[in-house]
């Protein structure tokens, strides 16, 4: 029998029939040049796949094999031999049963933890009421005034924020909702998360080494009983990602132009650490309704980047005045290094891109210019393939885009 009946008769492919044939489990016949399958050949494939279906490894098998061969397995005390490999064999998989028996009790166990995590009551939050000395209009930095407000002690849910000058806001769902909405048709709020799919694992290490180093900056500067604010979460949302690092005693602000997406993460946030005061501000302006002067910790993972895609200005020029005078700035920027495809790209698809967009050394010129000083940074690496992420789609697969994590005060 040739090769190719032997693999439609026993339903095996001819690859690893050649295989077989190269590691010494099968030795057929092979006049002029191509192999023939006689009968004792194709009782050692049926011994083979036997010894598979038993559980049997290759290598196995081949000792079982050589054992067959060598003896005919004639003599009782060869047959005695097989006989205890059969019972090492038994004994293993009793051995694996229960090794496997174990693991099903500790899955269960873990899935009984998740739905007993599912079925707590979600806490509701909303805006802090330890946040409200920091609301300022940002048209005449006059106070707001509350009314038609829901509450609780520690809470708002609803109500309506005005000034004497005219300015006027909201509070829906616990969101702080400002006038300036979301007028480009370009991006569209990540419910979905789908900006943190289809990552490539280079491109998920370097994200998780830009991760490492701003975690250890954060450590050392310390975050307790700060202010701690981050901008433009519908690309990528630093905080949420490292909710467990948050201290409790300090206030949060998270700042995006889509309602949708804050109120995404605002559940998420209430199931994994409720605990947490966070103000919820969407405003796709940089003129937020907050004091001078309040902000101690800005965290940014591509927020810097973000801000370029739709203006012409420096982030950290924009927000500079909400600051405090001994602010840190912990990040990650993005750039590139020599890949005119990918800027044609990006220019493209976003008509209102800065072409200074994702070039490193005008961040850098850009933060001294704004009055902060880089206190230390680093060059997590470079890829050159984003894969089919929805938000790399201007990365031009072979160009090099770098990831640099950095650390400035003013």
């Amino acid at each position: 029998m040739r090769i190719g009946k032997v693999s439609e008769k026993y339903h095996i492919s001819v690859d690893n029939i050649y295989y077989y044939i190269n590691y010494g489990l099968l030795v057929p016949p092979k006049p002029r040049g191509q192999y023939v399958f006689d009968e004792q050949t194709v009782r050692d494939l049926e011994w083979i796949l036997g010894l598979k279906e038993l559980d049997f490894s290759l290598r196995e098998i081949h000792v079982i094999l050589s054992l067959k061969r060598i003896s005919g397995l004639a003599d009782p005390q060869d047959m005695e031999e097989l006989k205890e490999i059969f019972k090492g064999k038994r004994d293993f998989c009793r051995k694996e049963i229960g090794r496997k028996q174990q693991i099903l009790e500790h899955l269960d166990s873990h899935i009984k933890a998740m739905e007993a995590r599912e079925s707590v009551p979600q806490h509701s939050t909303g805006v802090p009421l330890s946040a409200l000395p920091l609301l300022r209009c940002p048209v005449c930095g006059g106070p707001l005034s509350l009314s038609e407000v829901e509450m609780d002690q520690r809470f708002i849910y609803k109500g309506n924020l005005s000034c004497a000058c005219g300015y006027s806001a909201h509070i829906s769902s616990g969101i702080l909702m400002t006038p300036n909405k979301n007028e480009n048709l370009q991006d569209t709020p990540d419910i979905t998360r789908e900006l943190y799919k289809d990552l490539p694992p280079a491109l998920i290490s370097t994200f998780q080494r830009s991760y490492n180093w701003m975690l250890k900056q954060i450590q050392e500067t310390g975050l307790h009983k700060k202010v701690v604010a981050e901008t433009y979460v519908n690309a990528w949302f630093f905080m949420h990602n490292h909710l467990e690092y948050l201290p409790t005693d300090s206030l949060y602000l998270v700042v995006d132009k889509y309602p949708e997406t804050l109120l995404m993460y605002k559940h998420l946030i209430e199931r994994q650490k409720p605990e947490l005061d966070i103000l919820y501000l969407a405003d796709s302006s940089t003129r937020f309704p907050l004091k001078e002067n309040c902000i101690d910790v800005h965290l940014d993972f591509f927020a810097a980047n973000e801000h370029n895609f739709y203006h012409d200005t420096f982030l950290y020029e924009r927000i500079a005045p909400y600051l405090t005078v001994q602010a840190e700035l912990v990040g990650t920027y993005f750039y590139f290094e020599n890949a005119p495809k990918s800027m044609r790209l990006l220019l493209s698809q976003y008509p209102e891109c800065s072409s200074s967009n994702f070039q490193v050394d005008h961040f850098l010129s850009s933060l001294e210019k704004a009055g902060f000083c880089l206190k230390d940074s680093e060059d997590c690496g470079a890829v050159t393939d984003s894969g089919n992420n929805l938000g790399f789609g201007f990365h031009v697969k072979g160009e090099k885009m770098h990831l640099m994590p950095y650390h400035a005060r003013k």
